[in-house]
């Protein structure tokens, strides 16, 4: 009676750990913001910075032009912003018609990409062009037309991260399946072993 108690909480305790790391894998990355400076609306050949923020962790983000969706800027080695933020800054160093548009961005923690954000409209006037200001931010990369040199965030990293999910969950399944296996043999021993103890008595 003792072992399949035993037995049972072992089992309690493993279905236990088999939910909280499936729910642990499948948790989403939260979502991340994206804001311009000095503003979304920007005249003409004036530099802007557009900045995406995400959680601290976060190694890689990008920026990405909606209406051309081979068309995106990569930064790196983020530097964190305290203990729980992170933020990348993409400088436009003149706005024209080219570069004007909607703009989103997402960014790569523990080797998964997060949703994209909300989509930023940065809009074009036609404003006389002041000087180009000395203390502008600097410029983090250009922009990239080779869509296939960088891993897109797309359903490959959710393929993987889910084959490692379905791994995690066979795994503990078998050694369930092991434990159950050796409760059900010890408890087929149990009556032979009380037989023979009773025959060596009479």
């Amino acid at each position: 009676m003792l072992a399949m108690s035993s037995n049972s909480t072992t089992l309690l305790g493993l279905m236990l750990c088999l939910g909280q790391v499936i729910h642990m894998q499948s948790g989403l990355l939260p979502r991340p913001s994206i804001r311009a400076e000095p503003g979304p609306v920007v005249a003409r050949g004036r530099p802007v910075t557009i900045l995406c923020r995400g959680p601290a962790g976060a190694h890689t983000f990008r920026l990405e032009s909606k209406k051309n969706t081979s068309a995106f800027m990569d930064q790196k080695n983020i530097p964190q912003r305290g203990s729980l933020e992170t933020e990348a800054r993409f400088l436009i160093p003149a706005v024209s018609e080219v570069t004007a548009g909607p703009y989103r961005c997402a960014y790569i923690k523990r080797f998964s990409w997060s949703e994209r954000s909300e989509v930023l409209e940065l809009k074009l006037t036609d404003e006389d062009v002041p000087v180009l200001p000395s203390g502008a931010p600097r410029e983090v990369s250009p922009l990239s037309t080779e869509a296939g040199s960088q891993t897109a965030p797309a359903s490959r990293n959710y393929t993987v991260e889910n084959c490692i999910r379905i791994s995690l969950a066979v795994v503990v399944l078998l050694i369930l399946v092991a434990i159950l296996a050796e409760a059900g043999h010890s408890q087929c021993r149990s009556p032979h072993g009380t037989q023979e103890g009773a025959h060596q008595k009479d």
